[in-house]
């Protein structure tokens, strides 16, 4: 938000997500905060379940053993 107001979390629940391969992916504990217009990832908590993440000229990867799991690119 950028206001530096704290925001209320509604559930935490468990939240399943399709990749472009048709793999889907779980991610547990996630937190549901109503005011957020966009849903963020938490690089830290994927670092967590054993990801390394890459950032290099506005690419951003996330990779599990030697399979890229997420791959993003950054948009001005």
């Amino acid at each position: 938000m950028g206001d530096d107001r704290p925001c209320n979390i509604d559930v935490i629940g468990t939240v399943h997500i399709k990749m472009f391969d048709g793999m889907v992916w779980q991610l547990k504990k996630v937190r549901y905060v109503p005011q957020l217009k966009k849903n963020l990832i938490s690089i830290g908590a994927l670092k967590a379940l054993g990801l390394e993440v890459s950032i290099r000229d506005g690419v951003l990867k996330m990779i599990k053993d030697s399979m890229v799991v997420l791959k993003g690119v950054r948009r001005k």
